[in-house]
């Protein structure tokens, strides 16, 4: 990782993009943004507006990260953008570039190559010094805002929420989630009148902000609905298909249900409750879908859970353990996501802590974790539960086969 944009602009000045998309929409926030994302895709693709999506992280392969009308881009497409990049980046003098910037440079090539006449764009941190910043955009949007990455974007709510608006353009549209504090919204108010960056060649001029309100309770997806429609409606794109993406669109790991297969007779839920604030705003909704599985065969539910590194891991549990002292699970099982951007918390620390539950199982790696579930009986497991980092979710995905373009796609095929 390493956070500027002088590498990143350069080599998108190199790659000579023939073709701009007619809209580019900037996503920035804490929690929220891939589903207002995932929502912009799926309405405008049911809408006859072609697109591509930017998002990361991705969960089991990289093409991931570059949907096309909401289908992961095949690997040739996605190799010969990378090769484009790649040669860019060698010319003299050689740009060095990390892996998030060669993939977001890769998907701006095959934006101009498919011709699309939208791009949506998902800042992978922050957002002053995000890769995503470097090129242009039309209209940006923020979604909720919460103390993460403080070594990084800083150490105050106020100051994080500055480092995400400062996504914003100048004398462009930039929608702002109606934050809980006077003092972040304050905040933001504040960065985008000085919106532009003046090592990107940009003049400096305010941004032209709206406060979106969101009703207490609102879910996740229902939040995403509103913020995506909202966006959509401000830059004059169609939104009459929102409804219909927002029962049809299938945002990975995103409170995903997953039904029994020949891979596991267990249904699963999976969500990236990947920090504090994401958990909590989360649970309500988890508790409900917890509270239906005691009412339907087979009955109750398991937790399967792992994490990468919490500030305070201890804290960010302890919501969980509550909720499963008010619904008391057949059985947890701590595990470790592979392939993350950090090392997962250790297993057997996790399991460490006060779980209220008898039956308590450490499985390291999650494929075992899904093996050893498997050879249980449906009543010993009922409603499989698995939450933690959206690494985990993508193991999860694979270990139970759901790993093709058809279960990576926003929209099912028709």
């Amino acid at each position: 990782m390493a956070l500027g944009l002088a590498h990143t602009k350069s080599v998108l000045k190199r790659l000579h993009l023939p073709h701009t998309p007619e809209h580019i929409l900037h996503v920035a926030g804490s929690n929220g943004k891939g589903t207002a994302c995932a929502l912009m895709a799926g309405s405008l693709t049911l809408n006859g507006v072609s697109n591509l999506l930017f998002s990361s992280p991705h969960l089991i392969r990289v093409e991931e990260r570059i949907r096309i009308n909401g289908v992961p881009i095949s690997s040739i497409p996605f190799e010969a953008a990378l090769g484009a990049v790649r040669d860019a980046a060698a010319q003299d003098p050689i740009v060095p570039l990390t892996f998030f910037e060669a993939t977001y440079l890769a998907a701006m090539k095959c934006a101009s190559d498919a011709g699309v006449e939208v791009l949506i764009l998902e800042t992978g941190l922050g957002g002053r010094k995000d890769a995503t910043r470097s090129g242009p955009a039309t209209a940006c949007l923020i979604t909720s805002v919460s103390a993460e990455h403080s070594d990084i974007l800083g150490d105050s709510l106020p100051l994080i929420a500055k480092e995400k608006a400062a996504i914003s353009r100048p004398n462009c549209p930039i929608l702002i989630r109606h934050p809980m504090t006077e003092e972040v919204e304050q905040a933001m108010l504040d960065e985008v009148q000085s919106a532009g960056q003046t090592a990107l060649g940009e003049h400096q001029a305010p941004a032209v902000p709206k406060l979106i309100e969101i009703p207490p309770g609102t879910s996740v997806r229902d939040e995403g609905r509103i913020l995506a429609t909202s966006l959509l409606k401000k830059v004059g794109l169609p939104t009459s298909a929102m409804r219909e993406a927002f029962e049809q669109v299938r945002w990975p790991a995103r409170m995903q249900r997953v039904e029994p297969s020949t891979h596991s007779a267990h249904p699963f839920v999976l969500d990236a409750a990947h920090n504090p604030s994401g958990l909590l705003r989360v649970l309500p909704e988890l508790e409900q879908v917890i509270a239906a599985s005691n009412q339907t065969k087979p009955f109750g539910w398991t937790l399967v859970f792992g994490t990468s590194p919490q500030q305070d891991l201890g804290m960010f549990c302890q919501p969980l353990i509550e909720l499963c002292e008010r619904h008391p699970p057949h059985q947890i099982v701590f595990t470790e996501p592979q392939g993350g951007r950090y090392p997962a918390v250790s297993a057997t620390v996790i399991a460490s802590l006060a779980w209220p539950c008898k039956s308590v199982r450490v499985e390291p790696k999650p494929l075992e974790a899904i093996h050893y579930l498997a050879e249980s009986q449906p009543r010993e497991v009922g409603l499989v539960v698995s939450l933690g980092s959206l690494y985990l979710q993508g193991n999860i995905l694979e270990a139970l086969g759901r790993s093709n373009d058809e279960d990576l796609s926003l929209l099912a095929k028709q």
